[in-house]
């Protein structure tokens, strides 16, 4: 299968550019602006016509969530019209689209209960109203051939480019070994997903292809950002000063859920939930990725 890959310069897009190929797919990849404007439509349908994909996972989006608040046409473009374009131009193809969702757009608090599919939105900031937004223009604009798979808590090897090229795991052993003390949330509960993991899962999707809609994708079980803090800094065997704190000790200007763990519902009713536990995932990702530095 040949697969176009938008945003292979990211956390998810580095580890599918890595799985795909070892599943014996082709790659196109596009690492980012440079290579592919998702913001422009026409030069995503040249892409479509001068390639020929067989599907195309989307993985771009305007992630900064606070930057979000202030820049809401910008994150408009990119999260909403932007993804409609790419749904109606795959659909038009008969290409299909994997389009990444996110866990910021459910809210499970108080029932705390992991959230299956059919559980209601409660998108509470400008970044989760748009990522629901391009939710909604996938299932929409690509009703035969459009999956939204919705994740949480991503941290894979290449890192992330608005934390400096670190995930939160590495921020943390980062702080820690230079003696910093830590103030973690412990209250927003979620289940942090490992990139290869999730790239794993998106392969099955395409590979099995279950019916074309929308999907959650997470690591088994949960957590709170706090205790995944400290069971990083644990498995990478580093001492630690660690505190626990409220949401509301960092002032925010987009407001996170206080619960968004997500329930991999169809996948595993339809034999298809490949994923791990979050434990799982992050002991194996601090021995590939710290064990040659001890």
């Amino acid at each position: 299968m040949r697969i176009a890959v938008i945003g292979t310069s990211g956390q998810l897009g580095f580890d599918l550019a890595r799985v795909l190929p070892m599943r014996g797919h082709d790659l196109i990849a596009f690492a980012g602006r440079a290579d592919l404007d998702i913001t422009d439509a026409t030069s995503f349908t040249r892409m479509l016509a001068d390639k020929k994909p067989d599907a195309v996972i989307n993985t771009a989006a305007y992630h900064n969530v606070d930057l979000c608040e202030e820049e809401t046409d910008a994150a408009y473009r990119a999260n909403v019209i932007a993804v409609r374009e790419i749904a109606k131009a795959c659909e038009a193809a008969s290409v299909t689209l994997i389009q990444i969702g996110t866990d910021y757009v459910m809210e499970g608090f108080p029932a705390c209960k992991p959230l299956p599919e059919s559980a209601a939105v409660s998108p509470n900031s400008i970044y989760s109203l748009t990522r629901f937004g391009g939710d909604c223009m996938t299932l929409t604009h690509a009703p035969t051939c459009g999956y939204v798979v919705r994740s949480c808590g991503l941290f894979g090897v290449a890192g992330c480019k608005l934390k400096g090229g670190l995930n939160f795991v590495d921020l943390m052993i980062k702080m820690a070994s230079e003696g910093k003390k830590l103030k973690v949330v412990d209250d927003q509960t979620v289940a942090p997903t490992p990139t290869d993991d999730l790239s794993l899962q998106l392969a099955t999707i395409l590979e099995k292809r279950p019916p074309a809609g929308l999907y959650h994708a997470v690591s088994h079980g949960e957590t709170t950002w706090f205790n995944f803090a400290k069971t990083a800094l644990e498995l990478a065997g580093i001492p630690h000063d660690i505190e626990p704190v409220a949401s509301t000790v960092y002032a925010a200007s987009a407001k996170r859920p206080h619960y968004s763990v997500l329930d991999n519902a169809k996948l595993r009713a339809a034999g298809l939930d490949v994923m791990h536990d979050w434990q799982a995932g992050l002991e194996r990702y601090i021995r590939t990725k710290y064990s040659q530095s001890k």
